[in-house]
């Protein structure tokens, strides 16, 4: 059996993971709950938009690009330049996203505007370590005086990281992943989709086994080491992903089916690796959580007015398909959200009824997602919670997701958790 490795999720750490054992020669079976792969990159085409679960984006010079490139697997799409509105109360600026557009914003005095510009510049070449044990927050308040500079670099931490919590977010990952959004993301074409069937169809290349709609309800392991998985129930979903239903295995009904394996990688949540293996010490993760309502249009009523940040309050609008292939011909595939929980369908539609006025009339089909999970693991300051690692204490466990720490945060965790999981795995034989 030690050639053999048991992968529990298939979404993009769990898919990585098994082209890399695969391709070192190992006998790789993905066991998946659901009959899709891709877990939250999974893309639903509806009426020929192609809907993400809320705004992603792709980083550039990220691990995850990395990850790819060393896999083969191509990442296309458009970089989208950040030019649109800042918004400060019933105020709006141009929104001061690069050094020329600093300078020429109104929402700036010019001693301002000379704090922003050198606070930017040094962002760029920051060495984010030693800034580990601080909280975003005390970030900012150590480096920026002006009140108008600190609720530019909060919505910047928040554009970049998806989170709301300056108050409890590490602020050497905080300015890590800001580094890298400022070199640039990658709206992907067809949407992510596109990534996660590019990632199968190297896994089928390479040999890896596929078991969907099957549920793994338990890891057996015994004197430190793993002896294998228990399969349960089997999960199926609606056609509109909202709700699912678990179903018994009536086959055995006292006991699921055992299947023996020496090597297991977990690439699920941190709440379901806890209920596989009860007696680790998994660390306690806080998620983090974006209201997103996700609208197709025949067209766009307003063309110009393709992106904006809110300042004062969490908000985020964004006009994907100006720079991805995400719809038919002169259509428009919009997101307006809300960064962290508390987000309303109401709140959203007047953020876009201010950006796209007409938009109502021109609707194909919209979605709201009132609490999308962004990351299963808000990165802490050092010392106050640390994640995972990819290497468990029980011999022959592994995990991977965005909430396990081989470096980077969002689906840079996840690809970096699987390069790492995997190489530990053929690394020990």
């Amino acid at each position: 059996m030690s050639k053999n490795v048991i992968i529990v999720g298939g979404g993009l750490a769990g898919l990585s993971a098994a082209v890399y054992l695969a391709r070192a020669g190992r006998t790789v079976t993905i066991f998946e709950r659901r009959r899709y792969l891709g877990g939250r990159a999974v893309t639903h085409l509806r009426h020929g938009y192609r809907f993400n679960l809320g705004p992603h984006a792709f980083f550039r010079a990220g691990l995850g690009w990395n990850v790819l490139r060393e896999l083969g697997i191509p990442v296309r799409g458009g970089v989208p330049k950040v030019r649109g509105f800042g918004m400060l109360g019933t105020q709006r600026f141009k929104f001061p996203g690069s050094l020329w557009s600093i300078l020429t914003t109104s929402l700036f005095g010019l001693k301002a505007k000379m704090q922003m510009l050198m606070l930017l510049m040094r962002i760029r070449r920051i060495d984010p370590k030693p800034y580990a044990s601080m909280t975003v927050r005390e970030w900012i308040d150590a480096n920026a005086s002006d009140e108008r500079v600190r609720l530019l670099l909060e919505a910047l931490f928040r554009l970049a990281t998806y989170s709301n919590r300056p108050d409890l977010q590490g602020a050497g990952a905080a300015l890590a992943q800001l580094r890298l959004s400022i070199r640039g993301v990658v709206y992907v074409d067809e949407g992510w989709q596109k990534i996660v069937d590019s990632l199968h169809s190297a896994a089928v290349a390479s040999g890896v086994n596929f078991v969907s709609s099957s549920r793994v309800v338990n890891v057996d392991h015994e004197g430190g080491a793993v002896r294998g998985v228990e399969l349960g129930g089997l999960e199926i979903e609606d056609r509109k992903d909202t709700m699912s239903l678990v179903m018994p295995d009536m086959s055995d009904p006292d006991k699921g089916t055992r299947i023996p394996a020496d090597t297991v990688l977990l690439a699920v949540d941190p709440s379901t690796a806890r209920e596989l293996v009860r007696d680790v010490n998994w660390p306690e993760t806080t998620a983090v959580v974006m209201s997103s309502l996700d609208i197709a249009l025949s067209k766009l009523p307003q063309p110009r007015n393709t992106f904006a940040l809110g300042l004062d309050k969490p908000h985020y609008f964004s006009v994907h398909s100006a720079w991805a292939q995400l719809t038919p011909k002169g259509g428009a595939l919009l997101h307006a959200g809300r960064y962290g929980d508390g987000g309303t369908e109401e709140e959203l539609e007047a953020l876009v009824d201010e950006l796209q006025p007409g938009w109502r009339d021109l609707v194909v089909h919209r979605r709201f997602l009132p609490a999308m999970t962004v990351s299963n693991a808000l990165v802490q300051p050092d010392g106050v919670a640390a994640r995972m690692k990819a290497v468990t204490p029980v011999r022959g466990l592994y995990v991977a997701g965005d909430w396990v720490d081989e470096g980077g945060i969002l689906s840079d965790a996840a690809f970096a958790s699987a390069r790492a999981a995997a190489k530990a795995i053929i690394a020990a034989g």
